[in-house]
């Protein structure tokens, strides 16, 4: 006990004295781990990290989503001069059989369409536009209601309907594909009134991720070997091309773009081949041929040919990592 005398009053008072910690107790209080100073910038940093991961948590969902709601724009871009007049005539008779294979097939598909004529030729119009629309019958009507135009296959202005495909309504989540149809090349910047340069919207069109495939209007080249007219790798623009012969235009702007070009045996060929361009697109090309087959009771050596050349495509842009980032 320890005497401690109170101020106040003077009587002292008996206190217990405070020992030392020992034995077991002393031992504990040895072994205590001392307190860590508190880290701001590490609380920060651990903020920081989990709020990036919650936000790329968000980004998958969204991307999760976007997919799941994802389709096709497809525009159609024909040319509409006399010497494609049988060809117009076609559509005119196929297309809503064009459109209820597509549309059963393709979810979220959206069709446009692009006709051309060429300058100075006296003709009503130049180029004539249907945007991207889900309405069969309004696609129809501005099929059957627009007009032939004059002219063979000499350059047609192509440039200024690939101008109003980069000014079309796409949907950025959407697929983007064109099916380019004609038999001539585009004019050269210098020779059209606009000066559209035909490569500087292919650039940017490609860069806007849209597919260019092409069907070259012409009994004379075998269907299967217009890829091979004009290589090139997808993506590469270094090399400016200027007067290409016409199959060679065709070549060129699918192959530089992903696409895959093919020449037309028969007349109505065009049919099966725009089916099969958009159902390759649209990711959905093996149904088509079972369903195609299922009609037919035969395999359709054109569609079988795209879904060939498709596989050829999705290997190189492999190979050069297009499309395949994470």
């Amino acid at each position: 006990m320890k005497n401690t005398t109170d101020s106040k009053s003077g009587n002292k008072l008996n206190l217990p004295a405070l020992k030392a910690p020992s034995g077991s107790m002393a031992k504990k209080q040895e072994g205590k781990k001392p307190l860590k100073s508190f880290d701001l910038n590490k609380v920060k940093k651990q903020s920081t990290v989990n709020a990036v991961l919650k936000n790329d948590t968000i980004k998958q969902q969204m991307h999760k989503e976007q997919q799941a709601h994802k389709g096709l724009d497809l525009v159609l871009m024909g040319d509409l001069t006399g010497s494609m007049s049988s060809y117009h005539a076609i559509l005119k008779t196929k297309f809503t059989e064009i459109c209820t294979t597509l549309f059963q097939l393709i979810p979220h598909l959206r069709i446009g369409i692009i006709f051309y004529l060429d300058h100075g030729s006296g003709d009503s119009y130049i180029t004539k536009v249907q945007s991207l629309t889900v309405n069969v019958e309004e696609l129809q009507n501005f099929i059957s209601y627009t007009s032939d135009g004059n002219g063979g296959d000499a350059d047609e202005a192509v440039e200024d309907a690939l101008h109003d495909a980069f000014e079309m309504n796409w949907n950025e989540i959407n697929s983007k594909s064109i099916v380019l149809f004609g038999d001539a090349r585009p004019h050269e910047e210098t020779e059209c009134p606009y000066q559209h340069s035909y490569f500087e919207i292919v650039r940017s069109l490609y860069q806007k991720q849209i597919t260019i495939n092409t069907v070259y209007c012409s009994s004379h080249i075998d269907y299967r070997r217009l890829a091979s007219l004009y290589e090139v790798e997808i993506g590469d623009f270094t090399h400016r091309v200027s007067r290409l012969d016409h199959p060679e235009f065709f070549s060129w702007i699918a192959n530089v773009t992903g696409g895959v070009a093919i020449g037309v045996e028969q007349i109505d060929d065009i049919v099966d081949i725009i089916k099969a361009m958009a159902a390759k697109d649209a990711g959905k090309i093996d149904e088509l041929e079972e369903e195609e087959v299922k009609v037919t009771n035969r395999p359709i050596p054109t569609l079988r040919h795209i879904k060939e050349r498709a596989k050829q495509i999705e290997e190189k842009k492999k190979i050069l990592g297009i499309g395949y980032s994470s």
